[in-house]
């Protein structure tokens, strides 16, 4: 493969940073640039990692592959830029009530996998955990800055003859670059709650309408909500109600309120990321993974690489291939 200029990636959020450093190991070079002008949601995720979905407690769409390539990936990150933000933890998942309880053990030969150990009073599932996602976006920060690749600055169009591709990356922003405009998109606003209290357990993250994630010294966070009508930045005080909803349901009732985190999840509306290149054009898109970015990204991030170095074609699923029919007017 021969690359005359660099690649620009555009956003260095989570899925921005994280096809950045499979460039940088691919050796394939490249600029990021990050707009002054846009909020970054990566900062609030949660950041959660979860093998298990739905009620039927069901493998997550691809488990057998995103989950051994994102332990892999993001253990030999923590090495290359020397910190510690991947931390896996068993995920609790108890009986909503004695006929859920009935419901699911009925089930338990159609539906039992690797992931799941059943007890009396729940299913604990493994290789989850969580990724402290703001130390890993400014870690990475630091180090793309001190290898003169990372940028904060707006583009124009001109500026791209500089570079051999463009791949944007700008989360929800995207519904708003009239490149990507035509694309499903479903935007999700998310909000999360941390704060302090010594009854939810430090050992596991508990999932029950909802998560309680220990951080460190007695804090948590619990999340999360979803809204589709507006937005903004600004926490609402209706989202504020169900996260504590959420944590009387899982047993909290005392709680010291430390801060709230706000965020737009940039989904989709048939739930697979867009991930590829416009036809006949040097720009490209990697977006559109939601709030289950932390275990996906890595490994179509990994299947981009392959598809750039002519190796391995993108699978039509992700590929912005499969709405070629909006490009062609």
């Amino acid at each position: 493969m021969k690359i005359n200029k660099p690649y620009l990636i555009v956003g260095q959020g989570l899925a921005g940073t994280i096809l950045a450093h499979h460039f940088h190991e691919a050796q394939i070079p490249f600029q990021i640039w990050d707009s002054p002008l846009h909020f970054n949601s990566s900062y609030a995720a949660g950041g959660i990692f979860n093998p298990v979905t739905g009620r039927k407690l069901e493998k997550t769409w691809l488990a057998d592959d995103l989950f051994p390539y994102l332990f892999e990936f993001y253990t030999r990150l923590e090495k290359h830029l020397n910190t510690s933000f991947f931390h896996p933890m068993p995920l609790f998942r108890p009986y909503a009530n004695d006929e859920m309880k009935g419901w699911l053990e009925e089930r338990k030969d159609q539906i039992n996998h690797e992931f799941l150990d059943w007890t009396d009073q729940g299913v604990w599932v493994s290789q989850a955990g969580w990724v402290d996602v703001a130390t890993l976006l400014r870690r990475s920060k630091s180090y793309f800055e001190s290898h003169g690749i990372y940028f904060l600055r707006t583009y124009q169009e001109q500026d791209f003859v500089n570079f051999e591709k463009v791949i944007f990356c700008e989360g929800f922003h995207a519904v708003h670059n009239p490149l990507w405009a035509k694309l499903p998109f479903l935007p999700a606003k998310g909000e999360l709650i941390r704060f302090k209290s010594d009854e939810p357990s430090s050992e596991h993250i508990l999932n029950k309408n909802g998560f309680v994630l220990p951080l460190a010294d007695g804090h948590f966070k619990v999340g999360a909500t979803y809204r589709w009508d507006e937005f903004s930045q600004t926490p609402t005080d209706s989202s504020r109600e169900e996260l504590i909803g959420k944590l009387t349901s899982m047993g909290v009732s005392k709680f010291e309120f430390l801060d709230t985190f706000v965020g737009i999840r940039p989904a989709t509306q048939d739930r697979r990321p867009f991930v590829g290149f416009l036809p006949e054009k040097p720009l490209g898109i990697f977006n559109g993974f939601g709030s289950k970015s932390v275990s996906i990204s890595p490994y179509f991030a990994k299947a981009f690489i392959q598809e750039i170095r002519g190796e391995k074609e993108l699978d039509f699923e992700v590929s912005i291939r499969r709405y070629s029919h909006l490009f062609s007017v």
